[in-house]
């Protein structure tokens, strides 16, 4: 497959293209500001994903494309429209595009609100981030593009890849509610491969 992924430079966008690698996909890396190493064979190209010609032709001829975008902190507010005008590049392109979000918009496990106002799971100093989130899914629910999100459990941060995780759809996942970059990425291209039905899911180890 051919694959771009938009915002490589980040620790899930860097683990997907390591990933995709790995599995012998023509991978195209697109960074925002500075250019880091990436595996042999990798088309590196820069520019802002907000863009709407440039993301487009990036998206030309692309089979699947993924949407690892993080705003600098003080700059959540731009997460839905740059969540929208990527997929709007997608749907010029007619590229099916996974967005790799937040947990916020899942449900809190238990209940019936969101994990956004549960405090075991979004303390305050991560709120702002964690409401872009659920922006992020609205705008997505809000466009024709083909899309899927993919909601992170509550912990996500670097570590070993062991190439399997748990799978759900709009519930957070419990029991542990965590999962490492790398194994992010392996649910990301099995979803890639090998579509799901859930146009939401969530994964953890």
């Amino acid at each position: 497959m051919k694959i771009a992924v938009i915002g490589a430079a980040g620790m899930v966008g860097a683990e997907v293209v390591t990933e995709a690698v790995r599995r012998g996909h023509d991978v195209t890396a697109v960074f925002r500001g500075t250019v880091t190493e990436v595996p042999a064979g990798v088309r590196v190209v820069r520019g802002d994903a907000a863009d709407h010609a440039f993301t487009t032709a990036v998206l030309s001829g692309v089979d699947g494309a993924v949407a690892a975008t993080r705003p600098r902190p003080g700059q959540e507010a731009t997460v839905g429209p740059t969540t929208t005008a990527l997929l709007d590049a997608a749907l010029a392109a007619a590229t099916r595009m996974i967005v790799v979000g937040g947990a916020a918009p899942l449900r809190s496990p238990g209940g019936t609100g969101l994990v956004l106002d549960d405090t075991r799971f979004v303390p305050p100093h991560i709120r702002p981030i964690a409401a872009a989130s659920v922006r992020q899914l609205e705008a997505c629910r809000a466009h024709a593009a083909d899309w899927v999100y993919l909601s992170p459990p509550a912990l996500l941060e670097p570590g070993e890849r062991t190439g399997t995780y748990r799978r759900g759809v709009d519930e957070l996942l419990t029991g542990p509610s965590a999962i490492s970059a790398a194994d992010l990425a392996v649910a990301v291209l099995d979803e890639l491969e090998n579509p799901g039905v859930d146009r939401h899911f969530t994964v953890a180890s």
